[in-house]
């Protein structure tokens, strides 16, 4: 009996050892398995997503991001070609798709692009019409994912430019001028701050060495500024632009704006800019006059007193003073009262001689030593003791 066991106990052996190397190969095939297999890449760069239009004066403006990636999320492989495609304005609507026409390809590299297209003149005519653009990014064997989502512009006819943009510095801000035009349609202005009158500090030296001060941190004026002026019904010629500090050096554009509604979408149709002026706000306009000036005597002095002004750079008054004659008439020449400029509105003069006649003017001076006119005159003797 035991000579019977031993050949079947050796092919159980052997039979085991089979399936123990079989397995160990399957698994060591397994791990190295790729997975299915992919389809080779065709490097088809990525659909345009960010596509905008902009019209002004008789061209329309594109820009878009060309992707940086394919459709498989593979880098680029430059050289690339763009290619911007327009539909026509339908004059009747049709279940037909519309037909996206080339009208411009170019090379692009990836990232920020841009391009414009100067319309045909029927296309720069009223009435406004809806004007549809798409672009696609086709590789360096020509193929191409697709056209982006589209972007809007208006057909018809822009505004007239702006014509003659001055600038003028006034107390209340920069007075910008320009020769109006009865067109329906608002004035946008620009401006870019070029030059900060602000000093820049010096450092310290060894022998002016001061101590250490808490940071001060103060908003800095904004570079760019929008402003608009009139309206759709009416062109000014002109507007003031209070923010403009003085001391500091500007540069202003302007262009006109009219704005139309086609199809559910609200799209503008600009002019062209104008030329840009130049503007140094120097200050160089005083202060108003001080109102409401009036005197009376007071013991031994006669006092003054006067409205205050409201600039918010005044720095103070000056005080003037004139002999009158005993008929009324003013003698000599007026003299300053006070050396320097004094803050309230108001003044003992104590020199006053008694029984003497005088004439009081009071003048307004701001912090960069724009002197005013002179007030209101007032007359007034001092009493007799």
């Amino acid at each position: 009996m035991e000579f019977l066991r031993k050949p079947a106990q050796r092919s159980v052996d052997q039979s085991l050892t089979i399936l123990a190397v079989a397995f160990l190969i399957a698994s060591i095939s397994g791990c190295a398995s790729p997975g299915p297999a992919r389809p080779p890449s065709l490097h088809l760069p990525s659909l345009v997503s960010d596509l905008s239009a902009t019209r002004t004066a008789d061209s329309v403006t594109l820009r878009w991001t060309t992707p940086e990636k394919t459709t498989d999320g593979l880098k680029i492989q430059p050289p690339l070609t763009a290619e911007i495609c327009r539909e026509a304005p339908v004059a009747k609507p049709s279940h037909r798709p519309a037909v996206c026409t080339p009208v411009r390809r170019l090379a692009v590299n990836a990232g920020p692009s841009e391009a414009s297209e100067t319309l045909p003149v029927p296309l720069t005519a009223d009435p406004a019409t809806l004007l549809t653009y798409r672009v696609q990014i086709f590789n360096a064997k020509g193929h191409s994912a697709g056209l982006s989502s589209p972007a809007f512009a208006a057909a018809g006819a822009a505004p007239p430019p702006i014509q003659n943009l001055r600038a003028t510095p006034t107390r209340e801000g920069a007075m910008l001028e320009w020769q109006p035009q009865p067109a329906e349609a608002l004035v946008e202005l620009d401006r870019l701050l070029i030059q900060t009158g602000t000093p820049a500090r010096k450092p310290p030296t060894k022998q002016t060495k001061q101590p250490k001060q808490p940071l001060q941190l103060t908003p800095a004026a904004p570079a760019e500024v929008h402003l608009q002026a009139g309206s759709t019904a009416s062109d000014p010629g002109g507007t003031i632009d209070p923010t403009a500090q003085r001391g500091e050096t500007y540069r202003y554009t302007a262009q006109r704006v009219r704005s139309v509604v086609i199809s559910g979408h609200k799209l503008r149709l600009a002019s062209a800019q104008s030329p840009a002026t130049t503007l140094v706000m120097r200050d160089t306009f005083p202060p108003k006059a001080p109102a409401s000036l009036v005197a009376a005597p007071s013991g031994t002095s006669i006092d003054l007193s006067w409205e205050p002004n409201t600039e918010p750079d005044l720095a103070g008054y000056l005080v003037y003073r004139q002999l009158v004659s005993p008929v009324g008439t003013l003698v000599g020449t007026p003299t300053r009262l006070t050396p320097g400029p004094i803050s309230a509105p108001a003044f003992s003069d104590q020199t006053a001689q008694p029984g003497q006649t005088y004439s009081y003017r009071v003048t307004a001076v701001d912090t960069a030593g724009n002197e005013s006119p002179v007030s209101n005159e007032t007359q007034e003797s001092r009493r007799n003791p």
